[in-house]
């Protein structure tokens, strides 16, 4: 009789083993889209790195420090979190103290989960998206200001004689038209005191 429990409990314990993984996995899922997904993907860069094979490139207490408080270890002279930090354009990583060290293994475990059906991909820095600052920018007030005339839409360089020249006749004018403003308004003054004394 007493075998035959110990056969059911041992039974019990491996079928009901997958579920607590899973249980794991999906704890782990809520907790990663609620505070992970705005910056890190599985597969990719977004703020910071891709996380396939964190748990292989990284100690489990090593990711729970750097989740709890990144800059912590990276004050401590942590040489990984430093290189992160720099290679991330010195992005501060928000610290999760109020995770649980299980909570974090649950995060571990999905993404270890997630890892399993997605290729590698080869790893390069980061570059952001050159977005161009001079995009829809073609309207005639637009070519006067960014000097925009031939639409090449580029900013201003040192060898552009022409701009420059462009430049310095509206300085030029605009410093004319103050002084002649100026002169004509002494003048009036002046036209307008002889009359009062007359």
């Amino acid at each position: 009789m007493m075998k035959f429990i110990g056969i059911i409990l041992i039974a019990l314990f491996f079928f009901s083993f997958p579920i607590y993984g899973q249980r794991n996995i999906e704890a782990g899922k809520s907790i990663f889209k609620s505070r992970c997904a705005s910056c890190h993907s599985i597969d990719k860069r977004v703020i910071g790195p891709a996380l396939k094979d964190v748990d292989k490139r990284h100690e489990e207490k090593w990711i729970i420090d750097f989740v709890h408080s990144s800059q912590t270890l990276i004050m401590a002279g942590d040489e990984t979190a430093k290189m992160l930090f720099q290679e991330y354009n010195r992005t501060i990583m928000p610290d999760h103290k109020d995770l649980s060290p299980e909570q974090i293994r649950n995060i571990i475990a999905y993404i270890k989960n997630e890892g399993n059906g997605v290729p590698a991909k080869a790893s390069k820095r980061y570059v952001p998206a050159y977005t161009n600052p001079y995009k829809d920018k073609n309207g005639f007030v637009d070519k006067i200001l960014y000097l925009n005339f031939d639409e090449a839409q580029s900013p201003l360089k040192f060898s552009d004689t022409t701009s420059w020249l462009i430049i310095a006749s509206i300085i030029a004018l605009l410093l004319t038209i103050f002084y002649l403003s100026a002169y004509l308004n002494y003048v009036s003054d002046t036209l307008t005191s002889k009359k009062k004394r007359t």
